[in-house]
């Protein structure tokens, strides 16, 4: 379940557990996975051999999905205010601490444009400020916060070399690790996140960095690294908020490293959270796995749940293309018919429509 919790006062600010909410980033940000898609995110790269045996993961609409599915699953939606300084007393008359508490405010409100130029003001007026590390670092969050991914690392990085043992470094591994994922350097990324976690093992991030170095193992290709971290995750942050993307991915890892049962295990684990932004992909991924294994009647049932309970997943057209697969496999052409009439109305034109109809053909529907 993805859930901001956001603690903050005014004069001494508890940095919360990020959480994956979509207040920060929207999902407009970025394009759907669906075959309707004409830019292909930045992701791993894929089969194009769409097999029977559903051994591969299909065209690259499907294997693409998870970077675009970075929508509500995997945004910043918290707002969290700065720690107390690494040294020196705070006097709440001094102008720099009046000048912070005024960008604070703003931040707090979700005035990044408006708290950004304040941030930078105190860094840049007030250098002997107790409040610069964290202005500093708060600089960053708003630049993240704003989309401006390429400006958030200089910041993160300018506070890591001014202030070598701030309580914000760890916090600004991990956020500079977040904006070079963004922007596909996900090779940068991992080098962030395990900075993150070295800086401070049982930092407010901890749990939010080690998903991430299991996820961006995965973006790499590392199947294998991926499932070693993912599936440690709940052991190690037991009750985190990542739980639910963490087991989506090791299912991922899995699936793609073609072990089947083991990804219907992880995915039939994502179900658990009845409020995760996965529930359409793991019940899709379900589908294949059963798919993949042979389990026909099994996999239709999660392929028509996807259609039934997620209309308009990003999935749907991928679903009935699959329901498709499985009644031609079947020889059951009147009900394959049918579903292709279903698709070609609910996604003229769409890839998926002719894949669907080209496999019916091939197989004597």
């Amino acid at each position: 379940m993805n859930r901001p919790h956001t603690t903050i006062t005014s004069t001494t600010h508890t940095l919360s557990t990020l959480l994956l909410g979509a207040s920060m980033l929207t999902s407009a940000c970025l394009s759907p996975e669906s075959a309707e898609t004409s830019a292909l995110p930045t992701n791993v790269s894929s089969s194009t051999t769409d097999t029977s045996a559903g051994t591969t993961a299909g065209t690259t609409a499907e294997t693409t999905a998870e970077t675009t599915a970075e929508t509500a699953a995997e945004t910043e939606g918290t707002t969290d205010g700065g720690m107390e300084p690494t040294s020196g007393g705070i006097d709440p008359t001094a102008e720099d601490e009046l000048l912070f508490q005024q960008a604070l405010a703003l931040y707090n409100a979700a005035d990044y444009a408006g708290a950004d130029p304040l941030f930078q003001q105190l860094w840049d007026t007030y250098p002997d400020s107790p409040r610069r590390d964290n202005a500093g670092y708060l600089h960053g969050r708003c630049l993240y916060s704003l989309l401006d991914f390429a400006g958030a690392g200089p910041a993160f990085q300018a506070v890591i070399i001014a202030y070598p043992v701030s309580v914000f470094i760890d916090e600004s591994h991990y956020f500079w690790g977040r904006s070079l994922f963004r922007q596909g350097s996900f090779a940068g990324a991992l080098d962030h996140f395990n900075t993150s976690l070295s800086a401070d093992p049982a930092g407010t991030y901890a749990d939010n960095a080690y998903y991430y170095v299991g996820r961006t193992d995965f973006e790499l290709g590392d199947d294998a690294g991926a499932q070693m971290v993912l599936a440690s995750f709940e052991s190690k942050y037991p009750g985190s908020s990542y739980a639910d993307n963490a087991a989506y991915y090791l299912g991922r890892a899995r699936f793609s490293m073609s072990d089947y049962a083991g990804a219907k295990i992880a995915f039939t684990h994502v179900l658990d959270f009845v409020d995760s932004t996965y529930l359409d992909q793991g019940t899709y991924y379900l589908g294949r796995s059963e798919y993949a294994m042979g389990a026909l009647p099994a996999a239709l049932d999660w392929f028509k749940d996807v259609v039934s309970k997620y209309a308009g997943s990003t999935y749907e057209d991928n679903a009935l293309y699959y329901e498709v697969r499985i009644y031609v496999d079947q020889s059951d052409c009147p009900s394959a018919n049918t579903v292709i009439v279903d698709l070609q109305t609910r996604f003229p034109g769409g890839t998926y429509a002719v894949k669907a109809q080209d496999y019916a053909l091939m197989g004597g529907c």
